[in-house]
């Protein structure tokens, strides 16, 4: 089931497959199949094992490993894939049981939040199962008050990275669900105790969480609109509790803070301290932190002093960001008294924790002065090195150790280490990590293997996955060293995924672009799968586009930019046309028309029609295939590609035929060796009602100058153009000179470059000559209009000259290039 929806349901989900011929390969025994419609194509083709007598000792083929998805996200994935084709969904009881499972392991996971991609999902199954009553589909089974607390619980308190206004609307419609149905049993005359008892007795809690979303995911405003209708009901009631609506309040408070909504956060506070809301040590620092991370001196001096209820001590989280505030405006003497005031106070030792960090950064201080401060701390405490709670732990060496990274100075973030061993501190994971971590800035390699080592073999206990992100800044350390250790970064990965860990995306993409460089295409193969379907789409991009540039780099062979694109297109479905095109325009550059045009036809297969190309992108690659034909057996284009992506045309009913696109045909089948069927789309130009553009004269002019006898049609138009006595642009009337010079007429096309002041009203550029030089067959017609140009036009001619020439099947030619537009 894993596999299947892997490789299909999900890739479907962000964009569908299509049927396409099989792919070209960049070097014999590198081509990778392609996925068809009649059924789920697999990541990679993979040959059946042959056994025979002579290989049954012989290795097993190396088998793909499957990604591990999350319980109950499947049904999540099936749901969403079948309501896109707006197909019959799932029986009730199964989106029912898979909503569950995907709810009660994001609450049991600590670090697991919903990403993005999947708050959109489960807002879509919610808004199903809502919108439909169990009764319409002869089932009694629903979500409980249960089900929907705890999914509104793993939206407001686990905040994703990227992207969040699903989980707004997520948790709208979860606390909106939740009072619907209160409403609904208090209209049904329920007693109040009753309701209170079905909700579970939690009346507050649901709209904390409510608040605790808005405020988190830039909904603040919407949410002081709701706290103020909650103290409406309230002073309805008769209750003018304070203590029910401080910690409401408070959430509030940070979450305008967090948007930066100045005005609207002193309105609000002002509108608190008129409620009677007391200055407490959250909003002391909220305020306190709102100025200071602006580096808004005066204000954050204000507030920080500002008296705090009850003299409560400030939190210790407000004083390291008063430090750090000092730090980066000079007002360090503005600190010392009011840490001295701190230390005179005989804080807990969270407080010291900070006062320590405090010495260090901005006092300078070293393990030694801090040892003895130490002292001072137990001796306030009582006296007593034994006295609990007041003692050195390992929570003040990991504050120690923070304090020295942040002035980047690993020695003395191992003398606190050492501190910490001399005090007999155990150091538990925390320690390790942050030891890992300043080697790693100190790019201490054989020392954070030693790091990991310990915490490979349990020495301490690792909780809730806490050492993945410095494990992921070890992964792309290592790959970015100038010769990697491969055998080191698969055994870390492979460590990793015993555990079931997801890697970041930063991670992801350092690990595929080494194994990419060293052909290991199955562990990138490996890396994609088991962690790229848990991303959100933008996660997701942010690994795709890692791949579209690798796939640009020139300085990356054609082989491996292909085996890289194959894999792109499998696991990235997604892709954008933008995207597509500059990959198409890549092998164009390489000279592989095939590969260009087979990226050209991944596109045009997409079901979505926002997926597919447009007429501007016919165009693109009509045109590169005029500057770079498919060569053939005799080095004439053999117009497969052209043929391939003409018949996307004609049956494409979203694209309607105009000179443009008449324009790249011609351009594209001129170029390959067909100038006859380029003179047949200029007659359907002329017979169209928009008709042609000076870009249709060149171009129906240079395929006159590729056809046998093309000189007749070229002359035939031109009389034409004379006869409406229209202005003739210089790349037409080079163009014509080329029809001319390429049936052999050299004493016409003399006089003609002789007569243009009189006909078109200006004279002969480089351009004008190279390009009948380029046209004239036969070495002995070259000759004789060099001779003629060098003595009429030596200026111009010395001009060309400069450019150089070639030696061609067809003669010499300037290297002078026709870029043609359509």
């Amino acid at each position: 089931m894993r596999s299947h929806l892997t490789r299909n349901v999900y890739l479907r989900l962000l964009a569908s497959h299509g049927l396409l011929r099989q792919c070209p390969s960049a070097l014999p025994g590198r081509c990778f199949a392609v996925s068809s419609r009649a059924a789920p194509s697999p990541l990679l083709a993979r040959r059946q094992p042959r056994r025979t007598f002579f290989g049954i000792f012989q290795k097993p083929p190396r088998m793909l490993k499957e990604p591990e998805l999350e319980p109950g996200y499947d049904v999540l994935l099936h749901y969403r894939s079948l309501e896109s084709e707006n197909a019959r969904p799932p029986a009730r009881e199964d989106l029912l049981k898979g909503w569950r499972q995907f709810i009660q392991y994001k609450r049991k996971s600590h670090l697991r939040s919903l990403n993005p991609t999947q708050a959109f999902l489960a807002l879509r199954l919610l808004h199903h199962l809502v919108t439909t009553s169990p009764e319409t589909e002869g089932q009694g089974e629903d979500l409980s008050f249960t089900d929907l607390r705890a999914a509104l619980w793993v939206t407001a308190t686990k905040p994703p990275k990227g992207t969040t206004e699903h989980h707004l609307e997520l948790a709208t419609l979860l606390y909106g669900e939740i009072e619907r149905r209160i409403q609904n049993m208090r209209e049904l005359g329920i007693d109040e105790e009753v309701i209170k008892e079905a909700v579970g007795g939690k009346d507050g809690g649901d709209f904390e969480l409510f608040l605790m979303a808005l405020t988190q995911y830039g909904g603040a405003l919407e949410a002081v609109g709701h706290l103020a209708e909650f103290r409406t009901r309230l002073a309805a009631k008769g209750d003018k509790s304070v203590a029910r609506v401080r910690v409401l309040w408070t959430l509030v408070l940070r979450g305008l803070a967090k948007e930066g909504r100045e005005a609207e956060l002193l309105a609000e506070w002002g509108k608190a301290e008129e409620a009677k809301v007391e200055y407490m040590p959250p909003v002391h620092e909220i305020m306190t932190t709102f100025y200071a991370t602006r580096d808004r001196v005066a204000e954050t001096k204000q507030w920080f002093e500002k008296p705090v209820h009850a003299n409560w001590l400030r939190s210790p989280k407000v004083y390291m960001e008063v430090v750090r505030f000092a730090l980066r405006n000079g007002e360090q003497e503005w600190l010392q008294p009011i840490f001295e005031e701190l230390i005179n106070c005989n804080p807990q030792k969270e407080w010291w924790d900070v006062i320590f960090q405090w010495a260090v950064l901005v006092m300078d201080k070293g393990a030694e002065d801090i040892k003895q401060m130490m002292q001072v701390m137990m001796a306030q405490a009582g006296g007593k090195e034994g006295t609990e709670g007041v003692r050195p732990d390992a929570a003040t060496i990991d504050a120690l150790i923070t304090a020295a990274i942040e002035k980047q100075n690993p020695y003395l973030a191992e003398r606190f280490l050492s501190l910490g061993s001399e005090l007999k501190i155990r150091p538990r994971a925390s320690t390790y990590i942050l030891q890992m971590d300043y080697r790693l800035d100190a790019k201490d390699f054989s020392g954070v293997q030693v790091i990991y080592d310990k915490l490979l073999k349990g020495e301490v206990t690792v909780r809730q996955d806490e050492d993945l992100p410095v494990l992921n800044k070890y992964l792309r350390a290592l790959c970015a060293m100038p010769e990697p250790d491969l055998g080191r970064i698969l055994d870390i990965t492979a460590d990793l995924e015993q555990r079931h860990a997801t890697l970041e995306p930063e991670t992801v993409v350092s690990l595929c672009m080494i194994f990419l460089h060293n052909d290991n295409q199955y562990d990138v193969i490996d890396t994609l799968s088991l962690h790229t379907i848990s991303y959100s789409l933008e996660e997701r991009a942010q690994v795709r586009r890692a791949f579209v540039e690798y796939c640009l780099d020139r300085r990356v062979s054609t082989a491996r930019v292909w085996d890289c694109y194959s894999l792109l297109r499998q696991f990235f479905p997604e892709t954008e046309p933008d995207e597509r095109v500059r990959l198409m325009d890549a092998f164009f550059a390489r000279n592989r028309p095939d590969m260009a045009c087979y990226i050209f036809g991944h596109m045009r297969s997409q079901d979505s029609l926002a997926q597919r190309p447009t007429a501007d992108m016919y165009v693109r690659c009509l045109e590169g295939l005029g500057r770079h034909p498919e060569p053939g057996p005799g080095g004439d284009g053999e117009g497969e590609s052209l043929r391939m992506v003409h018949n996307m045309l004609k049956m494409d009913t979203t694209v309607q035929m105009d000179t443009r696109l008449y324009n790249a045909l011609m351009i594209a089948y001129a170029a390959c060796g067909e100038p006859d069927v380029a003179v047949e789309f200029w007659r359907d130009i002329t017979d169209s009602a928009e008709g042609p553009s000076y870009a249709s004269l060149a171009i129906m002019f240079w395929a006159c100058e590729l056809l046998p006898f093309g000189d007749r049609t070229a002359r035939g138009v031109w009389q034409k153009i004379q006869r409406m006595d229209l202005e003739v642009p210089p790349d037409v009337f080079w163009a014509y000179c080329g029809a001319i010079a390429g049936s052999g007429h050299l004493e016409e096309v003399i006089r003609l470059i002789r007569g243009m002041d009189a006909s078109v009203g200006y004279g002969p550029g480089m351009m004008t000559l190279g390009v009948t030089y380029n046209a004239l067959p036969g070495s002995d017609r070259k000759e004789q209009f060099e001779a003629w140009a060098t003595a009429e036009y030596p200026e111009i001619w010395a001009q060309l000259e400069k450019k150089g020439r070639t030696e061609t099947l067809r003669g010499t030619k300037f290297n002078i290039v026709r870029d043609m537009k359509a």
